[in-house]
């Protein structure tokens, strides 16, 4: 082969190919190096079993090609994508080849670098998280040991197809203290044979994990006798991986991920657009496979929202004692157009600012407000408790709020003799794409008549297993529980009842929530103690570890 002479590099014709590793499967083992140029790529060549989220990194207007690859299933075939990634980069385009694992771990990474080599195409090599060594992580299951292995052989159960026969030498492998076989399903049995052929004990511990580092992740042990056996009576399938040796012995007690206290569970996650992070995070880390539904939008200055009304109130501001904040969208629909009318924090002095909680506090000093009263409940309730005793008797209060709200907070100002200005600065809508979503997570529901919303197959991976009865929906607040409703009878009437009795746990913060809840028919199995993210989350990990999913 010639001598790579960095011909194409710096050449403004020529683009450039990135293979990059996906890592095993769980989308946050992806390298920063990885997104990076994910979010930079024009187009985006990816493998079966790379998930949606990190897909998600690809920037507007990215062409985005699925190249299929699976055994014995292959959406293009590798001379194909070979050609394609060739093709795209002489169009001048940053082209990432996404694949599962490593590129350079049995992913034909090096023969799709040979045929850019050709052409003098510039490439690099992103390597990722293999599966040989993540995946027995995930199940427990360290390669090396002190105690157990100092030798790792790793195989592939799936040779090339030009192959007349298997060059694999079983008897040298055989010798490994830990041998792991990847995409071995197929041949599992085979594959157990000749291990034992070649000199390995057939009482060997043995487990195999099926999509390791996932939700879906399952795994069974057992011995190389036994390990076919084991793999059919758990119905594990493709992609598996096998791992031989002592080190298995281990699993029993360093089975971390299986044993997280929501594994297994599905929490569909319904608050507002970019709002749900915290309790997306928390849900993640403690096993449960999250659905972000977004079921609200805030939408400011649309066409509902009268600005004249707002600019009224900022020329007024002199005029007001308190102004109270129930929420991030509140405060910056209020301050975007007080500081575009040329005012800053200096013409709030002598008001005393009230915030309903933490993030709200936060968004308030991103405006470089801090405010004076935050209550120890995140709620209008909250709220109330604290400024009861106080004489609010000809107070003028500035109230900036959705323009549908929650009524409890203002009867209770105007009951005190307070003088309430309320003044919508955004207003709430569902989500266009949430028809979508809905309709994907319960078309199992949904009968042939359904034609509500067309079903957008969107692989979210969600897992298969226990089916509705191990998934939870989170309600945050009266406008979540009002649009879930809302979306899921505009799907098609009397798709909620089915929802209801799906077996389905709705999980509420805080007692007012789930009672508004209870209005619709919507009975919840956990009630946060507390209103506030934490408190929800603390409630659901109580109710499964009480009732095992």
């Amino acid at each position: 082969m010639a001598k790579n002479d960095d011909k194409g590099y710096g050449n403004s014709k020529t683009g450039i190919v990135y293979l990059t590793g996906a890592g095993p499967g769980d989308p946050e083992l992806l390298t920063l190096k990885a997104k990076t140029v994910l979010q930079e790529a024009d187009v985006i060549v990816y493998d079966s079993l790379i998930s949606e989220e990190i897909l998600s990194y690809a920037k507007d207007g990215c062409e985005i090609i699925y190249a299929g690859k699976r055994s014995s299933n292959h959406s293009l075939p590798q001379y194909s994508i070979n050609e394609l990634l060739a093709e795209k980069a002489k169009e001048n385009k940053v082209v990432v080849r996404l694949k599962g694992g490593d590129p350079y771990l049995f992913g034909r990474g090096g023969e799709e670098a040979e045929r850019l080599f050709k052409d003098a195409i510039p490439f690099e090599i992103i390597p990722g998280i293999s599966s040989s060594f993540a995946v027995p992580a995930y199940a427990g299951i360290p390669l090396t040991h002190r105690d157990y292995a100092s030798t790792v052989a790793i195989v592939t159960g799936h040779e090339g197809e030009h192959k007349a026969k298997s060059t694999i030498n079983w008897d040298k492998l055989a010798g490994a203290d830990t041998i792991v076989i990847l995409m071995g399903h197929k041949n599992l049995d085979s594959i157990a044979k000749n291990i034992i052929s070649s000199g390995k004990d057939k009482d060997t511990p043995c487990a195999v994990i099926q999509e390791g580092t996932t939700l879906n992740q399952k795994a069974a042990a057992g011995t190389l006798a036994t390990i076919k056996d084991e793999a059919d009576r758990h119905g594990l399938k493709s992609p598996l991986i096998l791992i031989v040796g002592n080190v298995v012995k281990l699993r029993d007690i360093l089975n971390w991920f299986e044993r997280r206290p929501l594994s297994g569970l599905k929490a569909v996650v319904t608050r507002a657009e970019g709002q749900a992070g915290t309790l997306t995070r928390r849900l993640k880390r403690l096993g449960a496979f999250v659905i972000n539904l977004p079921l609200i939008k805030a939408v400011k200055g649309g066409s509902n929202i009268d600005k004249a009304k707002i600019y009224e109130a900022i020329k007024n501001i002199k005029d007001y004692d308190y102004i109270i904040f129930t929420s991030v969208n509140g405060v910056s629909g209020f301050f975007d157009e007080f500081f575009l009318k040329g005012l800053d924090a200096r013409s709030l002095f002598g008001k005393k600012i009230i915030s309903v909680g933490k993030v709200t506090s936060l968004e308030l000093k991103k405006y470089g407000i801090v405010p004076d009263i935050i209550p120890a409940e995140f709620s209008q309730t909250g709220i109330i408790n604290i400024i009861k005793d106080t004489e609010l008797k000809g107070k003028k209060i500035l109230f900036p709020q959705a323009l549908k709200i929650n009524a409890e907070l203002p009867e209770f100002l105007i009951s005190k003799g307070a003088i309430l200005y309320n003044l919508p600065v955004y207003e709430t809508v569902i989500p266009e794409k949430s028809k979508e979503e809905m309709y994907e997570i319960f078309s199992s529901l949904i009968t042939a008549k359904g034609n509500g919303a067309k079903r957008v197959h969107k692989n979210i991976g969600l897992p298969d297993n226990q089916g509705l009865s191990s998934f939870v929906v989170t309600f945050t607040s009266y406008s979540t529980v009002e649009n879930f409703v809302n979306l899921a009878e505009g799907i098609q009437k009397g798709l909620l009842k089915r929802i209801i009795g799906s077996g389905v746990k709705f999980a509420s913060i805080g007692e007012k929530t789930a009672k508004y809840a209870l209005g619709f028919g919507i009975k919840s199995d956990i009630i946060s103690k507390d209103v506030n993210i934490d408190s929800l989350v603390d409630g659901i990990v109580g109710f499964y570890r009480k009732n095992k999913i």
